[in-house]
């Protein structure tokens, strides 16, 4: 795994995806995340999981950010700080990675 991403996942127009080797399957309200070349194993809550169906590759962060803050009930505010720490931690695993 890379020790660290360079990416800024701060910026409202990132896009990213999920990465090729990561698989999600659903499991109640929460999800399994299996990274194929690694073998490793995560599990994530129903808000990371809503994160994770969002990254088609098209949608940029700030998109994502809105849709989850709807969908939560949440400010953009809180949505964004939150997100940005998941994405970062997402980055750092190669569970997703940047398109553009």
């Amino acid at each position: 795994m890379p020790s660290s991403t360079q990416i800024d996942p701060y910026h409202a127009s990132t896009v990213f995806a999920l990465s090729d080797h990561a698989s999600v399957q659903r499991v109640g309200n929460s999800a399994v995340i299996l990274l194929a070349d690694s073998g490793q194993l995560f599990t994530c809550n129903e808000s990371a999981l809503s994160f994770l169906s969002k990254l088609d590759g098209v949608r940029n962060f700030e998109e994502i950010v809105s849709m989850f803050a709807d969908e939560f009930g949440t400010d953009q505010v809180t949505a964004h700080a939150d997100l940005s720490t998941l994405a970062s931690a997402l980055l750092n695993e190669s569970v997703m990675l940047v398109k553009r």
